[in-house]
């Protein structure tokens, strides 16, 4: 059974023969009674695209993740991508029971595995077993031998989880209700009627990302829209510490009318316009060669980054509750 706890970002797969041996993580008895939400609490990533969802498990030798569709369990994954990084393979045969293809009928045999069929070519051996397991080895340069590359459950496969990880979809911001106004004006997120009372585990259940591995400290939630990304920040204890709203150019290529004709709050020059239209005061602003800062009078902050190709300062960040940050911003950018 895999045991995960929330302060360790990272630790062993102990479960590896039995995920063989069943065929999957969920298909492991020990761990059936694992709900969606549980799983959810405690991965480190997750990323939620349509119908679809992936949850990563960070290890020192491997990541584990869980597939599901329509909200049911689809199948699961192990990737083994951090063996190869290890040049010597005795090092990785102590780490990992299965590394190289040369050992695995072995182990096989040893634990009453069947290989149903086999596929070799020239850069690499794929094993289904009768459990419907698909194991795959990649030839690698470094040992001279087929290293394990990945094992995936019947319908685990890398496929769904690179479209749900590339998919375009995003949320409503109306579904969340809010919107960039009601954020500038109500002093951010949580300052929002529908939103004073939001915990943790209300907003991890709607929410499209979640990140919490171990290059962070914390947890990021996650909330993709059509032309931002909400970000809510928690320490390691779930304790809300910040957010803000980050701008989203979906075509790099966009012409500066187009930005224009897309998004609500786009560049400095047409921003102050806006903010006279609907009664935003910019009481000061931070600024160098590549930055503006605006303060506004509801304790929002904007930042504007100069693009070269626009010729103008274009919106990248959003602080609904800002006025603490100011100081610093004043320091950096006013000396």
């Amino acid at each position: 059974m895999l045991t995960i706890k929330l302060e360790e970002k990272e630790h062993k797969f102990t479960g590896l023969h039995a995920f063989i041996k069943h065929g999957g993580f969920l298909e492991i008895p020990e761990n059936e009674h694992l709900t969606f939400h549980e799983l959810l609490t405690t991965c480190q990533t997750s990323v939620t695209s349509g119908q679809a969802a992936v949850l990563a498990f960070e290890f020192h030798h491997c990541d584990l993740s869980l597939i599901y569709v329509h909200g049911q369990y689809y199948g699961s994954l192990i990737d083994f991508k951090k063996l190869a990084r290890i040049n010597n393979p005795h090092r990785i045969a102590k780490q990992c029971d299965i590394h190289f293809w040369h050992d695995f009928e072995h182990y096989a045999a040893q634990h009453h595995l069947t290989i149903r069929t086999c596929t070799q070519t020239k850069n690499s051996r794929k094993a289904i077993l009768d459990n419907g397991l698909r194991l795959t080895f990649h030839y690698s340069k470094t040992h001279d031998d087929f290293l394990i590359s990945e094992i995936t459950s019947r319908y685990g496969n890398k496929r769904i989880i690179q479209s749900t990880l590339s998919a375009s979809s995003y949320m409503e911001m109306e579904r969340m209700d809010f919107t960039i106004l009601h954020y500038l004006r109500q002093q951010g997120f949580f300052h929002l009627p529908a939103h004073k009372n939001s915990h943790f585990n209300d907003l991890l259940l709607k929410c499209s990302s979640k990140e919490s591995h171990s290059a962070i400290t914390g947890t990021i939630l996650g909330f993709e829209f059509k032309n931002w990304l909400l970000e809510i920040f928690y320490n390691d204890n779930l304790e809300l510490i910040g957010e803000n709203l980050k701008f989203i150019n979906r075509c790099p290529h966009s012409s500066k009318e187009e930005i224009i004709n897309n998004c609500e709050i786009h560049f400095w020059e047409s921003f102050k316009l806006y903010a006279q239209q609907n009664d935003l005061q910019i009481t000061e602003i931070c600024k160098d060669h590549d930055t503006i800062i605006a303060f506004l009078n509801t304790g929002a902050n904007l930042h504007f980054q100069y693009r070269e190709e626009f010729g103008d300062y274009l919106i990248s960040v959003l602080e609904g509750d800002g006025t603490s940050l100011r100081e610093s911003y004043r320091r950096i950018y006013n000396g």
